[in-house]
């Protein structure tokens, strides 16, 4: 009789405890330790047998509370038994085994299509993951996947996420012809994604008109890093800026002008490269320019013509020839001169102009586009020519000039850099 009244007792109450488990789980206030099974099933085991156990009222007797206990585990955690059921105070342990049979595991780590290089990321970043996943469901029945499989998902993120941030794990139990399972784990992609890259190209000896040419193949070679996450390509921030490196050396302007690449990125939703592209073999510049303020100045165009040599090794120099015209009267001033970079992009050195045939001194700090920059010219005969300017855009400047020679010695001067 006392059989009869717990079987219809724990019936009526697994109906009722099922209905409320997932629910109460986050509420639970009791104590259940399961021992037998691995970490990560534990304490999946035991939050849900927590919820259980915190509705069970403590005055049925232990008999009921046992056979409670151990009937709602065996439907909850298919694939193993109660082997017993022990209370301690409010906390409750169980002791499971497995009952069902532990098949031959296997685990496959099935990659998500991407392109060169960026596949070639990947696949060292998830080097000897399956090795890592393999003990953790070695020794556990196929039916646990029906309640562990968000823990294992779970689990199992934790190990991927340091190598492959940005990246959500999705699993597949296959069973094989031989009794065993495979285990495949593949990776979709989460947001944040990137969407483009935008890049800038920041070059004092090639000239802005070639640059477009650059943007457009650096655009073209950047599609394998779209619509990857974000975090994921922060952790990969210095392949990405080799990636750049590596198109821009197969640019035939590249190779000509042997310039040597130095890139910058900031991955994003919308990332962003910076390159710094200087020829260790030519220079070259075009502009044209109008004065206001100066009723002595005329508009001109001016080119910049330069030949980089290294005499000796870290010693570089350019020797040049500019010439200004000046688009009112069509006079031409010829320029040849020889200078050498004193520290980055400051420049100091000579030349000589054909308009007085005198030399003079010459010093150049060169930036690029949003940036200031300054130069200075002094002759033999004590004449000073200086002026401050800042690179609105790639092609427009603005500058404050002086020049000692004129009755109006300051103006402004509007320049086209081609």
């Amino acid at each position: 009789m006392c059989q009869r009244g717990v079987a219809a007792v724990s019936v009526a109450a697994i109906l009722f405890v099922l209905c409320m488990i997932w629910a109460a789980a986050s509420v639970s206030h009791a104590s259940v330790r399961i021992e037998g099974l691995d970490g990560w099933l534990s304490e999946s085991a035991a939050r849900s047998m927590a919820a259980v156990y915190d509705h069970i009222p403590r005055s049925e007797p232990r008999a009921v509370k046992e056979e409670l206990m151990k009937v709602v585990a065996e439907r909850l955690l298919l694939g193993y038994s109660v082997a017993s059921v022990v209370f301690a105070g409010d906390e409750a342990v169980l002791t499971m085994k497995v009952s069902s049979r532990i098949p031959e595991w296997r685990v496959e780590i099935a990659p998500p299509n991407l392109n060169p290089p960026v596949d070639y990321w990947f696949a060292v970043d998830i080097a000897g993951l399956d090795a890592e996943i393999l003990p953790m469901i070695r020794n556990t029945p196929l039916e646990m996947l029906s309640w562990g499989d968000l823990d294992l998902k779970r689990e199992i993120e934790g190990l991927s996420g340091r190598r492959i941030p940005g990246w959500r794990v999705l699993l597949l139990a296959q069973a094989t012809v031989d009794g065993g399972v495979i285990l495949n784990v593949s990776f979709a992609p989460e947001q944040p994604l990137t969407l483009a890259v935008t890049t800038k190209i920041n070059s004092a000896s090639i000239p802005a008109v070639l640059h477009s040419n650059l943007r457009d193949n650096l655009m073209k070679g950047f599609a394998p890093v779209i619509g990857i996450p974000v975090p994921w390509l922060e952790r990969h921030k210095e392949d990405f800026a080799a990636l750049g490196r590596s198109i821009l050396k197969d640019e035939e302007l590249v190779q000509i002008s042997k310039a040597e690449p130095v890139v910058a990125v900031e991955p994003g939703v919308v990332s962003g490269m910076v390159v710094e592209l200087e020829s260790r073999r030519y220079s070259a510049g075009f502009w044209m320019s109008v004065y206001a303020g100066a009723r002595e100045h005329y508009p001109e165009a001016g080119i910049h013509l330069g030949r980089r040599i290294q005499l000796l090794p870290h010693w570089d120099m350019e020797m040049y020839w500019e010439a200004i015209l000046r688009l009112d009267d069509w006079e031409l001033e010829n320029r040849l001169g020889l200078r050498w970079p004193i520290w980055r992009n400051i420049w100091i050195g000579g030349e000589w102009s054909d308009m007085d045939s005198i030399w003079w001194g010459r010093l150049d700090f060169e930036s690029w586009a949003r940036r200031p920059y300054a130069w200075l010219r002094y002759s033999e005969k004590n004449d000073v020519i200086a002026a401050l300017g800042y690179h609105i855009n790639d092609h427009i400047s603005i500058e404050f000039n002086y020049d000692s020679r004129y009755e109006d010695e300051v103006n402004v001067r509007a320049l086209l850099n081609l």
